[in-house]
C-alpha cells in the first residue's frame, strides 16, 4: 500500500517547486544585471589618470553612446585596446595599463554600455558591435599590425570577438573562459541554462577563428572563473599561440604574479611588422 504525502511534505514540495520557478523566472528577466554589473558615472564625470590622456564620446545613436578613454605612452609605437570585467569601469580598469604604457604603447579603455558614462543597448550583440567601434577607432591612428588587443574575464569575450573578426597584431586573454552557459552552469547546475540564457559570448568559436597569435592567462586559483574554463580553450590554439598557467594566481592577481610582466614585455616589446 502506498502512502500518500503528508500535508507538511506536500507544504514543502510546494515551496521548493514555488522558489524554483521564481529562481528560473528572476535568472531569465533580469539575467543582463547579473552578467553585466556596472559602476556608473555622471556625464559631467571627469577623469584623471597621471599619464596623458584624452576621451572620447562615440555616437551610437541619438541617445546612446561609448564612452572611451585614450591614454597616451611617450613615442607610442602601437596601442592595447582594453576590455575590463563585468564590475567597475574605466577608473577601476587604469590600474591594468601601467604595464603596457612602459613598453610605449597607448591604451584604449573603453566601457560598454550602462558602465561608467557609456549608454546603450547592453545584448550580447550589441556589446560585439561596441566592440567593433572601439576597433576602428584604435584604427584612426595605427595600422592593424599595432593594434593588440586585450580581454579580461567576460572582456575575453568581446577581445575575441573583435580578434575573430578584425585583423590585429596579438590577441591576450586573461581569465577567459569557454563559453557562458558553461560557467553560469557551475553556479546554477539545477537549471537548464543553455536553454535559459540570451547572453552566450562562446569564446571558444572566436579563438577558433582568431589568425592573430593568442596569448592566455590564467591561475589556478581564480575563485570565480575556474581555471578549467580556460584550460579547455588550449587544445584550440596555434602551435604558436601561448598559454601560461600561475600556479598562485587569483582572478585580480595574475599582474603581480612571477613571469607576467617578461610576457607581456615579449609581446609588446618590439615593434609591430
Amino acid at each position: 500500500m502506498i502512502r500518500k504525502p503528508s500535508h507538511k511534505m506536500m507544504t514543502w514540495i510546494y515551496l521548493v517547486v514555488f522558489l524554483y520557478v521564481v529562481g528560473a523566472l528572476v535568472l531569465y528577466r533580469y539575467q543582463s544585471r547579473l552578467v553585466l554589473r556596472p559602476d556608473k558615472l555622471p556625464a559631467s564625470y571627469q577623469f584623471s589618470f597621471p599619464v596623458p590622456f584624452k576621451e572620447y564620446n562615440v555616437p551610437l545613436t541619438d541617445t546612446d553612446k561609448l564612452n572611451m578613454v585614450w591614454l597616451h605612452a611617450d613615442s607610442a609605437r602601437g596601442v592595447v585596446l582594453y576590455f575590463h570585467g563585468n564590475t567597475g569601469n574605466i577608473v577601476q580598469a587604469y590600474q591594468h595599463a601601467a604595464p603596457l604604457l612602459k613598453n610605449r604603447y597607448d591604451v584604449l579603455l573603453v566601457d560598454y554600455p550602462g558602465f561608467g558614462k557609456s549608454r546603450g543597448a547592453d545584448a550580447e550583440m550589441d556589446l560585439y558591435q561596441d566592440a567593433v567601434v572601439s576597433y576602428q577607432m584604435a584604427r584612426t591612428r595605427f595600422h592593424a599590425d599595432s593594434i593588440v588587443i586585450y580581454g579580461k574575464s567576460l572582456g575575453t569575450a568581446m577581445a575575441s570577438y573583435v580578434a575573430a573578426h578584425e585583423p590585429c597584431r596579438d590577441l591576450i586573454l586573461e581569465c577567459p573562459f569557454y563559453d557562458y552557459p558553461q560557467l553560469v552552469r557551475r553556479y546554477l547546475p539545477i537549471y537548464p541554462v543553455s536553454r535559459m540564457l540570451r547572453y552566450r559570448f562562446p569564446v571558444y568559436e572566436f579563438v577558433r577563428h582568431t589568425k592573430a597569435p593568442i596569448l592566455i592567462f590564467h591561475g589556478k586559483k581564480d575563485e570565480i572563473i575556474p581555471y578549467r574554463f580556460s584550460y579547455k580553450l588550449k587544445a584550440l590554439l596555434k602551435p604558436s599561440d601561448r598559454y601560461i598557467t600561475f600556479p598562485g594566481g587569483h582572478h585580480n592577481d595574475l599582474a603581480k604574479q612571477p613571469g607576467y610582466q617578461a610576457a607581456i614585455d615579449s609581446v609588446l616589446a618590439t615593434p609591430g611588422a
